[in-house]
């Protein structure tokens, strides 16, 4: 952290420190425009876990760490600490309906047509494990669902000297928790968590994992057709205010010769964005921000107005 940042940081630690983003839902901004929510800074307090401070502000575990890399979130978090809040987003560039899922970035973004945006964060599959990437769609869902393992989770669970049965009924036990909505992807699920502490990080078999108070805001406003997005983009450009931002993420173990992650790529990428355009980019900054990959959006250049 520099010199700069820190001042400000602590400074802004106190004004936001009892500051908590509960609401998921924002206004839907203009088709030119991407940026969602506020970077907020606070401070834990005494008995704070990682998970309760992730899940206080609608947040998953990664975004905490990549936001904070001063502090080793892995050895838990001391009564004090700093925290910068990575509650700002830039939307994802799709068509801005039904449901995009960006893997790199564990967040679900959810377009219910009535001009908001709701966003969510969410585990997804070990590596390995990763759901398709693919555009697929909504077939149904259903409250305390039953869980059949699939095979490779049984041979995983046996390993571990723990038999499962071939059909686990509703219950505390049943990791889908008390929700589950399904897609045209066979055994890949949207569902709640009995691990709530698994959200932000790479932990199932595939399936999408939501804090269990977030998916029973999501649950009622899903429909059996609704378009799901499944993307891999750890690289995400938009614009605000004439300004243009850049958002980076560890890419996906798995993915992570995806042409949008290297220089070239991300050099492509901010020329889609401004196509047709005159700009001024800030080429060190984007750097800096591809090396850092802190999960908030940056400032890297701005249309040059004639």
């Amino acid at each position: 952290m520099n010199i700069a940042f820190q001042k400000f940081f602590y400074g802004m630690m106190l004004t936001f420190a009892s500051s908590y983003a509960f609401a998921t839902a924002y206004p839907l901004p203009p088709a030119n425009e991407s940026l969602v929510g506020e970077v907020q800074y606070t401070a834990s307090s005494y008995g704070d876990t990682v998970a309760a401070i992730a899940k206080r502000y609608n947040l998953g575990y990664n975004s905490l760490e990549n936001a904070n890399p001063q502090l080793n979130l892995k050895k838990g978090i001391s009564s004090g600490a700093p925290l910068q809040i990575p509650t700002k987003h830039l939307l994802p560039s799709q068509t801005r309906t039904g449901i995009v899922i960006n893997l790199p970035e564990m967040r679900l973004y959810y377009y219910p047509g009535n001009g908001q945006v709701l966003t969510f964060p969410i585990g997804i599959g070990k590596v390995g494990k990763t759901i398709p990437i693919q555009n697929t769609s909504i077939t149904r869902k259903t409250t305390n669902p039953s869980w059949t393992p699939p095979d490779d989770i049984r041979e995983f669970n046996l390993d571990q000297g723990v038999v499962l049965p071939k059909v686990m009924p509703p219950g505390p036990d049943n990791p889908l928790g008390p929700y589950a909505i399904y897609m045209k992807i066979p055994t890949y699920l949207i569902h709640s968590t009995i691990f709530p502490e698994s959200v932000g990080k790479r932990a199932s078999f595939g399936c999408i994992r939501m804090y269990e108070s977030d998916i029973q805001t999501f649950f009622p406003l899903v429909e059996s057709g609704i378009p799901v997005v499944i993307e891999n983009l750890p690289i995400k450009f938009g614009w605000q205010d004439n300004k243009l931002y850049m958002e980076a993420y560890p890419a996906l173990e798995e993915h992570n010769s995806n042409p949008n992650t290297s220089l070239p790529g991300m050099v492509h990428m901010v020329n889609e964005a401004s196509k047709n355009q005159d700009v001024l980019i800030d080429w060190q900054g984007m750097s800096y921000v591809a090396q850092e990959r802190d999960g908030i959006p940056h400032d890297i250049g701005m249309r040059i107005l004639k």
